[in-house]
C-alpha cells in the first residue's frame, strides 16, 4: 500500500455519467491485481475530505485505469479532472480475486461491478473459458461483454442478470462463478450458485472510510445466524469465498 500523488495521464469519458482516469505508475502497475482497490481524491481538493474507493478497470504496462460512475460529490469532483491534474491516491487496497486455470468460468457484474471484472477476464483469458454477463437500468450501464442485460430492455436482454445466469447454469456445466455488483444482485447470485453446486467468489459493495480496516465501517457478516463474525470488506475482501458470507444477515 502506498500513498501517492499522480498526475493524470488520460480522462476518457465514455457517456454522460461514466468515464476512465488513466495514471502511470510502475511500481503500482506491477503490484495491482484484479479485484483490488484504490482511494482517490482530487489533490487539490479539501484534505479534510475523504478519498472514494474505486476499483481497478485495468492495468497495461506501467498505467493503471480507474472506472468511474459520477454519483455524489466525491466522483463529480472526480470527473472534473482531466490531463495532468494531480491525484491524491491511497493502495493498492484489498485482496484481489483467486486466478484458476483449466476451468469453465461465468463473471456476473451489474452497474459498477462491471470495471474489477474488465481485468479479470483478461487475466483469466487464453487459461481458462470464460463467459461474461453484465446488468444495468438501461443501456448507460451497460458495457461490452458476452451477454446483456438491461432492467429498461433498452439493449440486450430485458430483466436481471441473475435470469441469464441460471439459464447459463443450466446447460453450461461451469465451474467457477465470479460476481460484482450491488448486494441483491450478490445475494440472487450465491442463491442461484448454491442451487447448481458452482463455486462463486464475490466482490462486496460497501461505504468505506479509512480503507485499511481501521474505522470498522465497511463490515460484512460471515459465518452462521448463530455465530457471525463481522469482516472488513476493505481489508479482508472486498473478494470473499460466498460461502463464507451470512447472506441471511445482509
Amino acid at each position: 500500500m502506498e500513498n501517492r500523488i499522480l498526475r493524470v495521464e488520460k480522462a476518457e469519458w465514455l457517456n454522460d455519467d461514466y468515464f476512465i482516469l488513466w495514471i502511470k505508475d510502475e511500481q503500482l502497475a506491477a503490484t495491482t491485481q484484479a479485484g483490488q482497490f484504490y482511494e482517490l481524491r482530487k489533490y487539490s481538493s479539501d484534505p479534510h475530505r475523504l478519498r472514494k474507493p474505486i476499483s481497478v478497470y485495468n492495468v497495461e504496462k506501467n498505467f493503471i485505469g480507474f472506472f468511474i460512475k459520477k454519483l455524489g460529490r466525491g466522483t463529480t469532483e472526480l470527473a472534473t479532472m482531466k490531463k495532468g491534474d494531480e491525484l491524491d491516491l491511497v493502495g493498492p487496497l484489498g485482496n484481489g480475486f483467486p486466478l484458476v486455470e483449466s476451468q469453465k468460468i461465468a463473471l456476473v457484474s451489474g452497474g459498477i461491478g462491471y470495471p474489477p471484472l474488465w481485468y479479470l477476464r483478461r487475466k483469466l483469458a487464453g487459461k481458462n473459458d470464460v463467459y461474461w454477463l453484465h446488468g444495468g437500468n438501461s443501456k448507460a450501464d451497460v458495457f461490452p461483454c458476452d451477454e446483456i442485460w438491461s432492467m429498461d430492455g433498452s439493449i440486450g436482454n430485458q430483466g436481471y442478470v441473475t435470469q441469464g445466469l441460471e439459464t447459463l447454469l443450466k446447460f453450461g456445466g461451469f465451474d467457477l462463478i465470479y460476481a460484482c455488483g450491488p448486494e441483491p444482485m450478490l445475494i440472487q447470485v450465491a442463491k442461484v450458485a448454491a442451487e447448481y453446486g458452482v463455486k462463486l467468489y464475490v466482490s462486496m459493495e460497501a461505504y468505506m472510510a479509512c480503507g485499511i480496516g481501521v474505522c470498522h465501517g465497511c463490515v460484512v457478516p460471515t459465518g452462521t445466524p448463530e455465530h457471525i463474525v463481522y469482516k472488513t470488506v476493505c481489508k479482508e475482501g472486498a473478494i470473499f469465498d460466498a460461502t463464507e458470507i451470512c447472506w441471511s444477515a445482509l
